[in-house]
């Protein structure tokens, strides 16, 4: 039985959550990577999963419960996050939309929780929502028949109707989330230029990524990529092993992790915070999702982003999403903002948070202004 323990936690760690940006785990002996107790050391420590809202619970159309948490306006004056590497200047501080609602969405293996700097951040900027998606987080188990893109985008849809029903609304999502967006956008069309202002796509891809490799590049990576889908299948057969060997092997998850969530040197905490989240997600469910990023295919549904204001930011080191596809979101949404951060891993959210929350916030900045001409 650890024979079997070590070889399904391998192959969950070598494929399944490659895939999802993280390590499924694997059986190791301590001995072989050693314990990383004087990397705890840090410069910055951050109190990740401490930021709370009102909690809510939102049935979808299909009767599963969604964990949401809503962050009311408190404050006055909206934040001026500190000025990206990069030299971006400051923006002036101004009143509040008083009935701005920002809806964010989270990638796939993650929670909610991911969007810490960004919740911090742009506290005060409106009224902030943030829900666990399907399967993920608090949120209740999806049916596995109801496990796609496109039901992400009804779940969205419902989550804006219920807790942004009257007043401007900005999206915002990472990865899966904002793949959600998109669905919605093909979904509603009518709702973008109207209660939409405003969308922040972020480390993400509108399709094709059946054609990046994983693990590796070129053949080999695609061959990789193309087990992918039956090994985690697989694994999710035997979900008690598996999540046995993902318990025992802290050590080689947290290098995975590292190496296909950032592109630069980050403190522990952050590497422990991502790699925490990725850990929560059952095998079950990473198995359940991981063939609808082969399927994703939203170009048509692009279109109607270009009556907001949009941005679209990615990292020049991100294996998973590769800044190749916001290019070419871009390409499909003439007029919106690209962003390309440098040394910037799949996690940019985290990694540079500086970076993504300037870029978020003059793209809000911009959809209020259009929002006070018309």
């Amino acid at each position: 039985m650890a024979k079997v323990g070590r070889t399904a936690g391998l192959i969950g760690a070598a494929v399944g959550v490659l895939a999802a940006g993280a390590a499924a785990g694997v059986a190791v002996e301590r001995q072989v990577i050693g314990r990383r107790s004087g990397q705890r050391a840090q410069l910055e420590a951050e109190p990740f999963g401490s930021l709370r809202g009102t909690p809510h619970v939102f049935t979808a159309d299909d009767g599963v419960e969604l964990y949401v948490e809503v962050d009311s306006l408190k404050r006055s004056r909206r934040p001026e996050p500190a000025a990206p590497k990069r030299g971006r200047l400051r923006r002036k501080a101004q009143a509040p939309l008083e009935d701005l609602t920002l809806i964010f969405l989270h990638g796939y293996g993650l929670n909610m929780d991911c969007w810490h700097f960004e919740r911090r951040d742009l506290a005060g900027i409106g009224t902030m929502v943030f829900y666990d998606q399907r399967s993920h987080g608090r949120s209740g188990r999806s049916p596995k028949e109801n496990v796609s893109i496109e039901q992400l985008g009804r779940d969205l849809y419902g989550i804006l109707e219920k807790f942004a029903p009257t007043g401007p609304v900005v999206l915002i999502g990472h990865s899966m989330g904002g793949m959600s967006i998109m669905a919605l956008a093909q979904a509603h069309p009518e709702l973008f230029g109207d209660r939409v202002i405003g969308v922040g796509l972020c480390s993400t891809s509108a399709g094709g990524l059946d054609k990046v490799p994983i693990a590796l590049p070129g053949r080999i990576g695609m061959l990789v990529r193309t087990l992918a889908t039956p090994t985690v299948s697989a694994l999710a057969r035997i979900p008690d092993v598996v999540e046995r060997s993902r318990k025992a092997g802290t050590d080689i998850s947290y290098l995975l992790t590292r190496k296909y969530s950032f592109g630069s040197e980050v403190p522990p905490a952050y590497t422990e915070f991502v790699n925490e989240m990725i850990a929560a997600t059952p095998i079950s469910v990473i198995a359940e999702f991981f063939p609808i990023f082969t399927l994703h295919d939203k170009y048509g549904a692009l279109e109607p982003l270009q009556k907001v204001e949009c941005v679209v930011i990615g990292g020049d080191k991100d294996h998973l999403t590769p800044f190749e596809h916001s290019e070419e979101i871009v390409r499909h949404v003439p007029g919106a903002e690209l962003v390309e951060v440098a040394n910037c891993g799949h996690l940019g959210l985290i990694e540079h948070h500086r970076e993504f929350t300037a870029a978020l916030l003059g793209m809000i900045e911009r959809a209020e202004l259009a929002l006070g001409q018309t």
